[in-house]
């Protein structure tokens, strides 16, 4: 395929760089203007974007001319473009959105399960603690209960001598 920066000479074959009336090489852009969407042109590489002109003014057109129903065409597809782009944007800030909220209730539910282990361990914790302290209460109701037996016993046995 050929250099889009080049032309063929009408007198060899070869095919030569474009060389604009200032000395340098022309470049080859694409028209995205209303009148002319979508067609390639050749052109000056200076260009000043305040007075939307190029340095040395060269300038041609590297297509044929395109037709009304073209121009309609491509404009609408332009413009297709344009709002599938911004729906693209907006699905993708929308997606980021849904992961960040996605990882934040992972995190809580993490942060959930951890408070349920601590809480069970807090359970078997209490567990432990009521069982030391039924325990203490049965040893001592059991000690309290003999000395109140013996101190009965002791009692009606001094009564009866």
């Amino acid at each position: 395929m050929s250099d889009p920066n080049s032309y063929s000479c009408s007198r060899c074959s070869c095919e030569c760089p474009r060389v604009c009336f200032c000395g340098r090489v022309a470049v080859v852009l694409t028209s995205w203007t209303k009148d002319n969407p979508g067609r390639r042109f050749e052109a000056c590489p200076i260009y000043n974007p305040v007075t939307k002109t190029r340095g040395c003014r060269c300038f041609r057109w590297l297509d044929e001319n395109q037709t009304t129903w073209q121009k309609k065409v491509i404009n609408q597809l332009v413009i297709e473009r344009k709002l599938l782009k911004n729906e693209a944007e907006m699905l993708q800030k929308e997606n980021d959105m849904l992961k960040k909220e996605a990882k934040m209730m992972k995190v809580g539910i993490l942060q959930s399960e951890s408070v349920e282990v601590a809480n069970d361990k807090e359970i078997e914790g209490c567990s432990l603690v009521r069982n030391i302290v039924a325990g203490s209460f049965r040893y001592l109701f059991n000690f309290c209960t003999r000395v109140f037996v013996f101190s009965f016993c002791d009692c009606v046995v001094g009564q009866n001598s």
